[in-house]
């Protein structure tokens, strides 16, 4: 409310007029001061997320996928028309069961109006979790693609259908492109909940500069930035019309590419190190890469161990219960303290056999592991060696594999290595390993 004034003119009735007029102005300038501060107090708040929900809720919909046998939603997630021609986009990850299992399910569009009708998935990006697809006839009502580097500050705008309980709008912050990362993504303060993954992020012109895709919790979001949408957008329409895609072969082909081309780039690098134990190892061999440490010295235990695992966070949705697209390595330095050699060795036996569980595929997606086990030399040192791989079913030049490494020449203390990767090709994954093997070295 703007302050009441009670302007005093009867103290100036009788005054001559040029002192009437300067005290008007002091009055006026005071006034005019106060309301000032009633704003300051009270600042404007625009309704510029309600502009641009009203302006772009036709552009945008629910996407859901339709379980065949029993005709309700197994998945729902959002999208955004893109094209007057009827063309959306959503996440790969959306779609992923109508892909992987198109004779299950069927894939539809629910619009703000209520209107519903089927769509056909034209292509994907499995690398960058997008797809487009297909509505019957045209749409008058699209949204433009911006560009994916803002001002870090700026301030975006989400849509998206969380929990399947209607549009809604998230505003928040844009802070930038994830640098330490092997698939670039956009940091977005803002809550994107299940459901609203393929909705479209927008800038203050109302243009795409992101795509939804996952939330670490917390008001921490992240979007694929627009310009993946755009290389993908540009292929698809450069296709022949009416080639067929197979679709296991079209993501078999960008998950080998992929891997070849961030391997090609990791192999010849320079890789830093760090002392470990008595031994110098490989630390982040990039940026890519994070690393954490750890130890366990406890009283009632008769070793200590101490711990550092490095890895790739990103990964690579296939389907619910399949995922490729990771590296990560793991060294123990174990030391006893008090255990004699036959105990230690048993100790030492039980941390190489304990292998790491692979949870991320399923028997219809991989094959057992095979393993070979040798004792080689590597860095002057005796060591017991374990390669074991296991190869995928739909797509057969991938796999995953494992190296296990322990030295084998100390009678109370020992260094274990372990190198995991997912989804790499067996020639790729043997360069790697020997690369790997030969940045092993021995403190002098």
């Amino acid at each position: 409310m703007i302050p009441k004034i009670d302007f005093p003119f009867h103290k100036v009735h009788f005054c001559p007029p040029k002192f009437f007029v300067l005290s008007l102005v002091v009055w006026v300038l005071i006034f005019i001061a106060r309301i000032n501060v009633v704003f300051a107090d009270n600042p404007v708040i625009t309704d510029e997320a309600q502009q641009l929900y009203q302006q772009y809720q036709d552009c945008v919909y629910q996407i859901r996928v339709i379980d065949l046998a029993t005709g309700n939603k197994s998945t729902t997630g959002s999208g955004f028309q893109i094209s007057p021609a009827g063309y959306l986009v959503t996440n790969y990850h959306v779609l992923a069961d109508a892909i992987q299992h198109p004779q299950r399910f069927r894939v539809e569009y629910l619009g703000h109006d209520g209107a519903t009708g089927d769509l056909q998935i034209r292509d994907v990006d499995v690398i960058h979790d997008l797809a487009i697809v297909k509505r019957d006839g045209e749409g008058h009502h699209y949204l433009s693609l911006g560009d994916s580097v803002l001002m870090k500050g700026a301030r975006i705008f989400s849509f998206g259908n969380p929990f399947d309980l209607g549009m809604t709008i998230i505003e928040g912050i844009y802070n930038g492109l994830m640098e330490k990362s092997l698939y670039r993504k956009i940091l977005f303060s803002g809550a994107i909940n299940p459901g609203m993954s393929g909705g479209p992020a927008l800038d203050h012109k109302g243009q795409v500069i992101g795509i939804n895709v996952s939330t670490a919790g917390n008001q921490v979001s992240f979007l694929v930035p627009v310009d993946y949408l755009k290389t993908l957008y540009d292929k698809f329409l450069s296709r022949p019309s009416g080639q067929k895609i197979v679709w296991d072969r079209y993501i078999e082909q960008q998950l080998y590419e992929n891997q070849e081309h961030y391997l090609d780039e990791l192999i010849p690098s320079s890789w830093p190190s760090i002392s470990f134990g008595e031994a110098v190892l490989p630390d982040a061999i990039s940026k890519i890469f994070k690393c954490w440490g750890n130890s366990e010295d406890k009283d009632n235990e008769l070793y200590k161990d101490a711990q550092l695992t490095c890895s790739i966070e990103d990964d690579i949705f296939i389907s619910s219960e399949f995922s490729t697209g990771r590296i990560f390595y793991q060294y123990h330095w174990l030391t006893s303290k008090g255990l004699n050699s036959i105990r230690f060795y048993n100790l030492y036996e039980r941390f190489f056999d304990d292998r790491y569980d692979f949870e991320n595929a399923n028997k219809d997606d991989v094959t057992n592991f095979e393993c070979e086990t040798k004792f080689v030399n590597v860095a002057d040192k005796n060591w017991k060696v374990a390669f074991c791989s296991r190869q995928y079913k739909k797509y057969p030049t991938l796999y995953d594999m494992y190296l296990n490494m322990a030295m084998v020449e100390e009678l109370d203390q020992g260094l274990l290595v372990t190198v995991y990767a997912y989804g790499v090709s067996q020639p790729k994954a043997l360069v790697f390993i020997k690369k790997f093997m030969k940045e092993i070295k021995w403190q002098k």
